[in-house]
């Protein structure tokens, strides 16, 4: 019971700290697509977005296929928490939902990548800084729910 208690405060603090560094690469990315957008890159910064998806689909798959998880040593400890507390048929399933999100918006971002005339469009900062920060707040608001979840699952074991 104690033991279960230690591993869960140790979860909550890895995931504060996953938050933090996810908050950080998400600053990083706002300011590198921000310049992109005002240097008229746009279509540079969409290949780039393309490429990331690309890559997270391959590390999926292959967490997926073999089972092995990727990762820092905090994502890794973390993701094998979240195997063994949600069972292997949840953690499957979650893991082809990823890999078919990231499918859908990768295609997506290629169809417009073929099918838009990006020299038309007139880009402002304001069109991606409201949505941008929208994700922004909802990954936030969704992590820090999870990590009240866990101290109140720390609290009643």
């Amino acid at each position: 019971m104690d033991e279960a208690r230690q591993e869960l405060k140790e979860i909550t603090k890895l995931k504060k700290m996953q938050l933090l560094w996810g908050n950080l690469f998400m600053l990083v990315t706002f300011l590198l697509l921000s310049h992109l957008l005002e240097t008229g890159k746009i279509l540079f910064a969409t290949w780039i977005v393309i490429l990331f998806i690309l890559v997270m689909v391959v590390l999926s798959l292959y967490t997926l296929i073999t089972g092995t998880i990727i990762g820092t040593k905090t994502t890794r400890r973390i993701r094998a928490f979240d195997r063994k507390r949600w069972g292997e048929t949840k953690w499957k399933l979650l893991n082809i939902t990823e890999v078919v999100l990231y499918l859908g918006m990768g295609t997506g971002l290629i169809y417009l990548v073929f099918n838009m005339d990006f020299d038309l469009l007139n880009p402002n900062l304001s069109s991606f800084t409201f949505p941008f920060i929208g994700a922004w707040v909802g990954y936030n608001l969704g992590e820090i729910i999870r990590i009240a979840g866990l101290k109140e699952q720390a609290a009643n074991s």
